[in-house]
């Protein structure tokens, strides 16, 4: 039987900050998606959010994804640096 494990670290302006209420919204679905064994979902859900990002946003959630520890499923994009969901 599969259960959800409680959330590790909730995302939250203590934190991070640059992370909006929205923001903090996402990264807490994502790291549903993470919880519940998808980190596909996890890698796509932020790397939308860092896209539709500024700056300060972009770097905070960089920050959230290396306190999770999941930097192995991003890529930079080569053009303009904007985090990319590894698919693998």
């Amino acid at each position: 039987m599969n259960t959800i494990q409680p959330a590790p670290r909730p995302a939250n302006g203590n934190r991070a900050p640059a992370l909006t209420k929205i923001n903090e919204r996402a990264v807490d679905l994502a790291r549903l998606h993470l919880r519940t064994g998808n980190p596909g979902a996890y890698a796509r859900a932020l790397a939308g959010e860092h896209r539709a990002a500024n700056m300060r946003q972009q770097q905070a959630i960089e920050a959230v994804i290396a306190s999770d520890g999941q930097e192995r499923l991003f890529a930079r994009h080569p053009a303009n640096g904007c985090l990319l969901a590894m698919e693998n």
